[in-house]
């Protein structure tokens, strides 16, 4: 049987369309004639996309007033952009601690947010709780709501990529594991739901609607440190999930595998168990319960009512055991994100959570990776902390929603 070769055309539209509506993500405003040079395609091509997609509301031609002529003489060419306010976007965040959503526009501006509970252990508890803060979020915003292109979800755990369920890996919140919450609340709304890692969708919220941070990166890897620990990475603007959507869930590796207890729900030695902010915690309540001297015992007589904000501020007033264990706990997440760099080669890192707001933990961290990684230039590597904000996980699952109903659409 001859080999067959060649190429499906609904594919090869749908590839283009897709890299079109990326650079209007990266580049907009542009001229079409800019998006045909700089993708390699035909102006008959970039002029057929940017019409439909005209027509479908979502792309205008805009004024150049004020804008750069891009290097060129003679008439000004027409320039197009995103019609950012064509849709808005819902991101919901269900995190360990609150429970925030954001309702977004098509670049991601925060058009209205707000904070609730902390969602329930119970899946079929949990489900009414979701319900009812969604019917909360309708009433109070119906003329965003009526304009959704649809809603996402972000939650901590490995989440299978196509149907949007969380896996059983020994989560915390077990009865949640392999449940169609996607579908459940597609259902209940009328409208599609994507539900993704809440770390993964802080990757898609960054590769889109934040690209000034990546100086023009394609790859990247995004380490977020907090109860857990994960390090996405993104390649030529994609999140890499694979063979079973657990790509990077390094807070997984083990580091010192001689080590026996289990910090939580992370495995004995494993960098949650060294790294994460349960694991800081717990150091440092032991510490004090054994009499050690700390300025904690001033921010917080009480060990079990500890929080990270004191552990940081005695981290910042210079207290000896606390830089102790912060110095550690760094240590391990630099030398673990030099066995990333190592294998996926990217010039960008960026450091995310709470614990990288003192800057000299975000240095401990590039001072490690740096040593220990295999670097055959160390100033091409940027490792860059970058604060999010409280609602970065609710922002980035309305880009995961963005990039499912829209560019990818």
């Amino acid at each position: 049987m001859a080999e067959r070769t060649g190429t499906n055309s609904a594919v090869v539209k749908q590839k283009n369309m897709e890299a079109v509506k990326l650079m209007l993500y990266r580049e907009a405003p542009i001229s079409r004639a800019e998006i045909a040079a700089n993708l390699g395609l035909t102006p008959a091509t970039i002029t057929n996309i940017t019409s439909a997609l005209i027509n479908q509301g979502v792309v205008e031609e805009i004024s150049d007033e004020g804008v750069a002529a891009h290097g060129t003489t003679g008439r000004r060419p027409i320039l197009i952009d995103l019609k950012r306010d064509s849709f808005t976007v819902l991101g919901v965040s269900m995190g360990r601690d609150s429970t925030r959503y954001a309702i977004t526009d098509m670049r991601g501006k925060v058009l209205a947010k707000g904070i609730y509970e902390v969602m329930n252990d119970d899946y079929s508890v949990m489900i009414h709780q979701l319900q009812g803060i969604l019917s909360l979020i309708e009433k109070e915003h119906n003329d965003l709501w009526q304009k959704l292109l649809g809603i996402g979800l972000g939650i901590p755990g490995v989440v299978n990529a196509h149907s949007g369920q969380l896996k059983n890996h020994g989560s915390e919140r077990i009865s949640w594991c392999n449940q169609p919450l996607g579908e459940e609340i597609s259902k209940f709304t009328g409208l599609p739901v994507r539900v993704a890692n809440n770390v993964k969708a802080r990757s898609s919220a960054i590769s889109l609607f934040w690209p000034e941070l990546l100086e023009g990166d394609t790859m990247f890897a995004l380490c977020y440190v907090s109860f857990g620990i994960a390090c996405p990475f993104v390649l030529d603007n994609r999140v890499f999930n694979g063979a079973e959507d657990a790509a990077g869930e390094i807070g997984k590796m083990i580091l010192r595998p001689y080590l026996k207890e289990e910090v939580g729900f992370a495995p004995a030695g494993s960098l949650e168990a060294l790294s994460s902010v349960y694991a800081i915690l717990k150091q440092c309540r032991e510490r004090m319960e054994q009499g050690e001297a700390t300025i904690l015992n001033e921010l917080c007589p009480e060990s079990e009512n500890l929080h990270l904000s004191q552990v940081l501020e005695a981290q910042r007033q210079g207290d000896p055991m606390v830089c102790e264990i912060l110095d550690q706990a760094m240590f391990y997440v630099g030398i673990a994100l030099a066995n990333i760099v190592d294998i996926i080669n990217p010039h960008l890192v960026l450091l995310s959570g709470a614990i990288f707001t003192n800057l000299q933990n975000a240095e401990t961290v590039e001072r490690t990776l740096k040593e220990k990684a295999f670097l055959a230039d160390p100033e091409s590597l940027r490792v860059v902390p970058v604060d999010m904000g409280e609602y970065a996980g609710a922002v980035g699952a309305a880009a995961c929603c963005v990039e499912k109903y829209f560019l990818h659409a």
